[in-house]
């Protein structure tokens, strides 16, 4: 499912709203494997697939997989979205920016629900979260 409402991501998606009607803040995406080829989901800044078009550019994606082949298994070794261990064809995903930090401005204040959410396509699928933080920074706030 490629819309905001289903699991459009192996990864994290943060949005805002009630469900039906979820915006999107940022997505982790989590890549099948580090290196391209036919049938091998990769991230978007390896050869991958660019992600739905209601995530823009508000995304980072990496696999922790070093190798071409897949198997039901957790790859402890190189944590995602930390810039790091990146080699290879990967090396432009860790190019961005304050990596694992994001920034997101709204041209005006936004209300309903935040959600993280641990979100996978298939039931074979896991994406295991050690710790997570959100700082939100309000100018309206006092």
């Amino acid at each position: 499912q490629n819309t905001i409402e289903g699991p459009y991501v192996d990864g994290i998606s943060i949005t805002y709203g009630a469900p039906g009607n979820r915006n999107h803040i940022f997505t982790y995406a989590a890549g099948l494997v580090e290196s391209s080829g036919p049938d091998r989901p990769v991230c978007p800044c390896n050869g991958g697939t660019l992600p739905p078009a209601f995530v823009e550019s508000d995304y980072y994606c990496e696999s922790g997989n070093p190798g071409p082949s897949t198997s039901e298994s957790l790859y402890h070794a190189d944590p995602l979205w930390d810039g790091r261990q990146c080699g290879g064809r990967e090396i432009a995903c860790c190019n961005q920016p304050n990596l694992a930090w994001f920034c997101k401005t709204f041209a005006r204040p936004i209300s309903g629900d935040l959600e993280v959410r641990l979100c996978t396509d298939e039931t074979t699928e896991n994406i295991a979260l050690e710790f997570f933080e959100l700082y939100i920074i309000s100018p309206h706030l006092t």
